[in-house]
C-alpha cells in the first residue's frame, strides 16, 4: 500500500493519507469498525441538542454493516499471541473483557477482540453494502475520474455544480433544478476546498481562490462571500506507538512482504476460502480507559495491539520476529484543535497542527500510557525497546513528530453548531446562510469521536439525512 510504484488508491491533492476511490478511507483502512457511544453525541461533545439518542441511525447502519470479530470464514482467531500477552498486561491493572460492539457505552478499563466490517473474509464497507443499493436506482449516477471544483452560487441559492468533466454540457456544470439541494460528502479536506473555491469560508482562503488563474474567475463576487470558519476546529487523534518484544509472539510483518511475498501456507489458505491468517487486518487487541489532565477534564485512550512494527528505535538488542506494537491515542474529550486550508495551488493541507495544543492533552496521555505500563513486571519475558532505557517516557513523547502523530481521523473542519460565529452547518446540516447547500460527512463531528470513526461518520451520514429529508421544499 505504501510503497507501489502505482498507488491510484492515494489522493494526490492533499497532504496527508485519504482514498480516492470508491468507499474512500473505508475501503483501504485498518477497517477497524466500532459501534458509537452516547458519549459521542453528546452536547459536552460539541453536538446540537437534537443529535443525542442515535439509536434510530445506528440501528440502520446495524442492519446493513453488521461486525464481526472473527472475519475468517472458518470462525477461527489467528495470531492471537498479541492477544495473550497485552491481556496480561491489563489483566493486573482492573481490565475486564467485553464484546466490546455489544456493549458500546462502556469504555472504562476495557478490551476485547477487534471489531471488522469484514463479510466472508473480505472487506465490506459501504462498497459492498450503500453503494451496491444506490447504483440499483433508476436516478442514481456515478461519475468517475471526475472532480467538483465549486458551486455556481446566487447569493444563498446554489443553483449548479461545477465538474472538470467539461463534456458535460460544454462546461462541466451540473444544472439544479428549483427544489435542487447539493449535500457535500467529500471529507475534512475535500469538503472544505469545495466551500472555499465557492466563496465560503475565512477571507484569507477565499483570497487564495480569487488569485488562483483557474478558480478566481468561478469565485461569486466578494459582495456575495459568505465567511464561516471552514477549516477551523480541526480535530485528530494524536497517536503514540511503543514496541515490545515477547518469546510468545509471532511478528508477522504485514506490511509489503504480505504482498510480495506471503508465506505460501497463508497464501493458500486464502486463496482456497478466504480463511486464515489474511482474513482480517493487523491488530489482534483494543483497549480503551479514562485519562484525567491536570485540568480537571476526563479524556479517553485507546490502545490498539497487532504483531509487528512499522520502525524501531532502540539500543537493545532484539529479535525482530518477535516484535509487537501497543498505539496509544487520545480521543473522546480532547480539547486541542488546529485548522486546515489550501495552498495558493488550491492544495489541500494542514495550516496548524492539531495534536497537543493544549498541554493537558499531552499529560493526559502521557499519564494513561505510564499506567499502562506500571504492570509490565507481571508479564515473564515483555520487554519494552521503543522508547528504551535511554529515554524517559516523557522525553520519547516530547520527541514525537507530528507527521508521526497523525492518526488520520480529521473531523470537524466544517461543524456543527448553532451559531454561525463558531461553525459552518446548524442542527440541520445546513450551511449556514444558504437555502440548499448541507454538508454530511466527517467535518460537521465537532468532537473527536470515542474510537477508529467509520462507525461513527456512517451513523451520522444515516441521522444527516433523515434531518435533510423532512426539511421542506426538497425535490
Amino acid at each position: 500500500m505504501f510503497s507501489s510504484s502505482n498507488p491510484y488508491w492515494w489522493c494526490t491533492d492533499i497532504s496527508v493519507f485519504a482514498g480516492c476511490l470508491i468507499g474512500g478511507g473505508a475501503a483501504i483502512n485498518g477497517a477497524l469498525y466500532w459501534y458509537p457511544p452516547d458519549i459521542d453525541f453528546s452536547t459536552g461533545n460539541g453536538w446540537p441538542s437534537g443529535w443525542q439518542s442515535q439509536s434510530t441511525a445506528l440501528n440502520k447502519l446495524k442492519a446493513r454493516l453488521p461486525y464481526t470479530q472473527t472475519p475468517s470464514t472458518d470462525g477461527q482467531l489467528y495470531l492471537t499471541q498479541v492477544y495473550d500477552v497485552v491481556k496480561q498486561l491489563l489483566t493486573p491493572q482492573g481490565y475486564s473483557s467485553l464484546d466490546i460492539n455489544s456493549n458500546p457505552n462502556y469504555k472504562d478499563h476495557v478490551y476485547g477482540h477487534p471489531a471488522f466490517n469484514f463479510k466472508g473474509g473480505k472487506r465490506t464497507s459501504v462498497m459492498d453494502t450503500y453503494y451496491q443499493t444506490s447504483k440499483a436506482r433508476s436516478n442514481f449516477k456515478l461519475w468517475q475520474y471526475t472532480l467538483v471544483t465549486g458551486l455556481v452560487r446566487n447569493g444563498a441559492q446554489i443553483t449548479g455544480i461545477r465538474t472538470n468533466y467539461t463534456a458535460y454540457g460544454g462546461n462541466g456544470i451540473v444544472p439544479l433544478t428549483a427544489k435542487g439541494r447539493v449535500i457535500l460528502s467529500a471529507g475534512a479536506f475535500g469538503t472544505s476546498r469545495i466551500l472555499f473555491q465557492s466563496g465560503i469560508g475565512p477571507t484569507d482562503m477565499l483570497t487564495l481562490v480569487q488569485n488562483n488563474a483557474d478558480g478566481g474567475p468561478n469565485l461569486p463576487p466578494s459582495s456575495q462571500w459568505i465567511n464561516l470558519p471552514v477549516g477551523n476546529n480541526v480535530s485528530d487523534n494524536p497517536s503514540i506507538n511503543l514496541v515490545f518484544t515477547h518469546p510468545s509472539v509471532d511478528s508477522y510483518d504485514n506490511w509489503a512482504p504480505i504482498w510480495s511475498s506471503p508465506r505460501p501456507a497463508d497464501a493458500a489458505q486464502y486463496k482456497s476460502n478466504q480463511s486464515g491468517v489474511f482474513a482480517a487486518t493487523s491488530p489482534r487487541l483494543v483497549f480503551w480507559k479514562t485519562v484525567v489532565g491536570p485540568d480537571g477534564k476526563t479524556r479517553y485512550m485507546q490502545g490498539t495491539a497487532r504483531p509487528g512494527a512499522a520502525s524501531v528505535t532502540t539500543n537493545y538488542a532484539y529479535n525482530a520476529s518477535q516484535i509487537f506494537t501497543i498505539t496509544f491515542y487520545l480521543s473522546n474529550g480532547i480539547t486541542s484543535r488546529g485548522r486546515i486550508g489550501i495552498d495558493s495551488t488550491m492544495y489541500g493541507k494542514v495550516i496548524t497542527n492539531p495534536w497537543f495544543q493544549d498541554s493537558n492533552d499531552k499529560a493526559a496521555l502521557i499519564s494513561g500510557i505510564q499506567d499502562t505500563l506500571s504492570s509490565m513486571s507481571s508479564v515473564s519475558g515483555l520487554t519494552l525497546i521503543t522508547p528504551d532505557n535511554t529515554t524517559t517516557l516523557t522525553d520519547y513523547v516530547n520527541s514525537y513528530t507530528p507527521a508521526s502523530m497523525n492518526s488520520n481521523h480529521w473531523c470537524g473542519s466544517t461543524r456543527i453548531g448553532t451559531s454561525s460565529s463558531n461553525s459552518v452547518v446548524d442542527s440541520n446540516t445546513k450551511v449556514w446562510n444558504t437555502n440548499n447547500l448541507f454538508v454530511v460527512d466527517a467535518g460537521i463531528v465537532p468532537g473527536q469521536p470515542m474510537s477508529n470513526p467509520h462507525a461513527t461518520y456512517m451513523v451520522v451520514a444515516e441521522a444527516g439525512v433523515a434531518k435533510i429529508l423532512a426539511l421542506a421544499g426538497g425535490a
